[in-house]
């Protein structure tokens, strides 16, 4: 009787393990990811792409991107939103595309992240709020200690508050950010200091990057 309870005592913490896991998201999950779009018959914005009680992931569309004769593909960027239903918050990045049209409107679209060992294919990423506001810039680095130290390369992330770009925190990383549970990158929100104002403070984004990757507005 006793070895029974057991089994089903372990069989129960097993089960809450694997729901624990698969709960979690992260940028890695949609390497390779598919899906298809009409641009005729799609008005929207942005598309939802994944669903679930935990994260929603968003496509933004750019019509730009649907200028394809019929049996023609090209490679481009997508700008992907992963968005935490716990922290009600979501973080925007950019992924390459494959884009091929296969019949009249139809486009079959193909998503990679684009690393390549620790090192991320665009390293500048942003925190939307519930309205897909900017409230943050985030930044992924990989690189090797300052001289004079010497040692392993090593790989953070840093917060800004885009409010007036002088409030950052810095959070260390095991490998690359494509591999950390969203949730996880979320939680760190908290730790910056949204009060503290100072002059001269610089973006950590480059120009060149709000530029090409950052929409002025995301509309949903």
């Amino acid at each position: 009787m006793e070895s029974k309870q057991l089994n089903k005592i372990i069989i129960l913490i097993a089960l809450a393990f694997s729901m624990n896991v698969f709960s979690q998201m992260k940028m890695i999950d949609l390497d390779n990811k598919k899906l298809s779009v009409n641009s005729k018959t799609e008005t929207r914005n942005i598309i939802k792409i994944s669903d679930d009680i935990n994260y929603s992931v968003y496509y933004i569309l750019n019509q730009k991107d649907f200028n394809l004769k019929n049996g023609l593909g090209t490679n481009g960027l997508a700008k992907i939103i992963f968005f935490s239903k716990k922290y009600n918050k979501g973080i925007l990045t950019i992924f390459k595309q494959m884009i091929y049209h296969t019949k009249k409107s139809v486009y079959d679209i193909t998503l990679h992240t684009g690393s390549a060992g620790n090192y991320m294919f665009v390293s500048s990423m942003a925190i939307l709020d519930k309205d897909f506001n900017y409230e943050y810039f985030m930044k992924y680095y990989y690189m090797p200690p300052p001289p004079p130290k010497k040692g392993n390369y090593t790989s953070w992330i840093t917060f800004q508050d885009t409010k007036n770009y002088c409030n950052t925190i810095d959070v260390d990383l095991l490998g690359n950010v494509i591999y950390e549970n969203i949730d996880d990158i979320l939680s760190n929100i908290i730790k910056v200091n949204s009060n503290e104002t100072r002059k001269n403070c610089n973006p950590i984004i480059y120009d060149i990057d709000l530029k090409d990757f950052f929409p002025k507005r995301i509309v949903k």
